[in-house]
């Protein structure tokens, strides 16, 4: 059977996993997991992703990341090729490294966010690799930087802490205590689909509504009929806005505001055009929420979370024709 087109598009996110050939250990040592980490920090200067929890484990890695103009393929074959061959080198070996393709789950974000961080950097605690009193000061997953906002490293820390708090001290304590609560959850985050969203195969057979499937994706059905017709209309939306200026003026005509009201102003009354305009500068134009942001003069973090919005405000409305 033919392997089925890896689902993608700006602003996707996904649960990709990376395991060594045959399940071998792919970071024997503490140098290997430093050269991934390096490698992830140099790329995520020159490319358009965003990282929301990672762990490195010894045979196998996760992340939580979303992608923008550079695409997922790009991002981790970058990743994967640089890594195995100085991996190569230092071992003295030949190959292959990586089993087969690296696996990518397109997940519902709004729905999955947090609980996939919680998975993610909870893996060497599962796997009894240390205890969950070490994670704090553990090197390989992405819960120190959350912990340590003095720490620089790979995450959007921002955006993931203000999900349990606007202060600070708040926001640490919260998520912390989110985290702990997965100790006791067999959360399993390796399969996508209608199946795992709803429960379970008796869950699913139970509803009496028909749902969309699609083992890529996690989430509901409505979310899988969402992004399968949202991926079947990416090359039409995207020849429908010429530049960023256009699809201002045209956002700006339909929620009849003037265009530096729209980018200048953050009341009600533009809240949806904002959210709108974001979306479809990300969507249509390739732009990242950094570059959004900067525009509407907000965070990035701001910037994604008004992506969201404007999703649903954009597939509610069919605004696409409407604009």
């Amino acid at each position: 059977m033919p392997r089925r087109a890896r689902l993608d598009y700006p602003g996707a996110f996904h649960h990709v996993i990376a395991r060594g050939i045959e399940r071998k250990y792919i970071f024997k040592e503490e140098y290997d997991k430093q050269q991934l980490y390096t490698g992830l920090k140099e790329l995520l200067k020159v490319s358009n992703v965003q990282i929301y929890a990672w762990s490195i484990m010894s045979n196998h890695f996760h992340l939580a990341i979303q992608t923008g103009k550079t695409t997922l393929s790009e991002f981790m074959r970058s990743l994967l090729t640089r890594y195995a061959i100085n991996y190569n080198k230092r071992h003295k070996r030949n190959g292959y490294l990586f089993q087969n393709r690296y696996k990518s789950v397109l997940c519902d974000k709004e729905e999955y966010l947090l609980s996939l961080i919680r998975y993610v950097h909870l893996n060497p605690v599962k796997a009894k690799l240390i205890a969950f009193g070490q994670l704090k000061k553990y090197k390989w997953t992405g819960h120190r930087e959350l912990m340590n906002a003095e720490l620089d490293g790979l995450l959007e820390k921002d955006e993931v802490l203000r999900y349990f708090g606007n202060k600070e001290k708040e926001a640490k304590s919260g998520y912390y205590e989110y985290v702990k609560e997965g100790l006791n959850l067999n959360e399993d985050f390796i399969g996508g689909g209608l199946i795992r969203s709803m429960g379970g195969v008796k869950e699913v057979l139970s509803s009496k509504e028909r749902q969309m499937y699609d083992d890529r994706i996690l989430g509901n059905g409505y979310f899988v009929e969402r992004i399968l017709k949202r991926l079947k209309e990416t090359d039409e939306y995207a020849k429908f806005f010429r530049n960023i200026d256009d699809l201002l003026q045209r956002v700006s005509k339909y929620y009849q505001i003037g265009k530096n009201e729209l980018l200048n102003t953050k009341t009600m009354k533009v809240r949806d055009a904002r959210n709108v305009f974001v979306y479809l500068a990300c969507t249509c134009l390739n732009c990242t929420a950094t570059k959004v942001g900067q525009l509407l003069k907000i965070k990035q973090s701001a910037a994604s979370i008004a992506r969201g919005k404007g999703m649903r405000i954009v597939e509610e409305k069919n605004l696409i024709k409407k604009l």
